[in-house]
């Protein structure tokens, strides 16, 4: 992975970390290395935001909920999150006191544990999808410019990530690719921000998103049938927006109806990449539902037209990518067709 020098880091961390390191702490900031990975980049970002960790801790839970719900599994997957929690707070702790080493490295365990406790409750499927998520994260980044600060260096530092984890997925080391995918949730939660556009005014409209694509993924299984694996990660989908909705602060309730968004895209294809055939009718399926919301909104007002420009963008950019042999597309037109399902009244 690309590195950083460390001196470019310091304005993240905040005067409290800092300030114990000036104090002659030994494993401050003269301890880490001068060239710091994207990983360690990130890892010290979101330290600085200890609200990270719980939604790091929620990846878990969610499929933990999922598969009670669906009769699945034990309690293995629980006990797993509880270490893991422990660990972030060791994390948390070592921060405070500007010991970034250990708080760096306690933080990666929490990750590694969350990754497990994913895998624990949600099968073979979990930690394969974490990592597409991930994959898919610059494009939507690319797509969103407005939602996150810094959306060219982010969107960069996600694809060093992502390219690191399907290295190490591919090693068989899914453990670790899927930890790296959580890291990445917890800095898209830690870089979003308020928009400037007509959209900041209606962040229930990015909830109600997370409905469409859940109900979106149920009606496309009902017509072609869905077999256990795909009942199953729908039901994960479901349990992440029914965290979105009952969540009262907006921005996480929009990072959680997006994961709700992913989760009900690969109920519909599976983990483990895409046939032509299959990327064949996600276009064919954005396309057409892009066209019936552009014939059903005659007269858009200003959200709505709002939503079809971010569809018809996300419609171009899945098109390009998958043009280009890009799986990653999928998730634009995904998003495309989400969108474009959610204006169209139904018949």
């Amino acid at each position: 992975m690309n590195n950083l020098r460390l001196s470019h880091i310091l304005p993240l961390l905040g005067g409290l970390a800092l300030g114990a390191c000036q104090d002659g702490d030994p494993t401050g900031i003269e301890d880490l290395p001068a060239q710091l990975t994207v990983e360690e980049q990130l890892t010290l970002e979101v330290l600085a935001d200890p609200t990270t960790s719980e939604l790091a801790l929620d990846l878990a839970t969610t499929q933990t909920h999922a598969a009670h719900r669906r009769g699945r599994f034990g309690n293995a997957g629980e006990d797993i999150t509880a270490q893991a929690e422990q660990r972030f707070r060791n994390a948390e702790e070592a921060f405070q006191k500007g010991d970034l080493v250990r708080a760096m490295e306690q933080h990666r365990e929490a990750r590694r544990l969350v990754a497990q406790a994913m895998e624990a409750s949600g099968g073979r499927w979990a930690l394969q999808a974490q990592v597409e998520r991930l994959e898919s994260l610059p494009v939507m980044v690319a797509g969103d410019p407005e939602s996150f600060q810094d959306p060219q260096g982010f969107g960069l530092q996600l694809g060093e990530l992502a390219r690191g984890a399907r290295n190490a997925y591919q090693k068989g080391n899914r453990i670790q690719a899927a930890q790296m995918g959580v890291l990445a949730e917890q800095a898209l939660r830690k870089r979003q921000r308020d928009q400037s556009n007509v959209l900041a005014g209606h962040p229930e409209v990015k909830i109600e998103l997370g409905s469409a694509a859940v109900a979106l993924a149920g009606s496309i299984l009902d017509e072609t049938g869905a077999d256990e694996e795909q009942e199953d990660l729908l039901a994960v989908a479901q349990a992440f927006q029914d965290r979105a909705l009952a969540e009262e602060d907006l921005r996480w309730a929009v990072h959680y109806a997006h994961l709700a968004e992913w989760w009900a895209l690969k109920a519909v294809v599976l983990p483990g990449g895409i046939t032509d055939e299959e990327a064949r009718a996600m276009l064919t399926l954005a396309q057409d539902l892009y066209a019936q919301a552009v014939n059903a909104v005659q007269d858009p007002d200003e959200l709505q037209a709002a939503l079809l420009e971010m569809s018809q963008r996300m419609l171009t950019t899945g098109e390009e990518n998958l043009s280009n042999g890009t799986c990653r597309g999928l998730g634009a037109l995904w998003q495309a067709a989400v969108i474009s399902s959610y204006l169209t009244p139904e018949s």
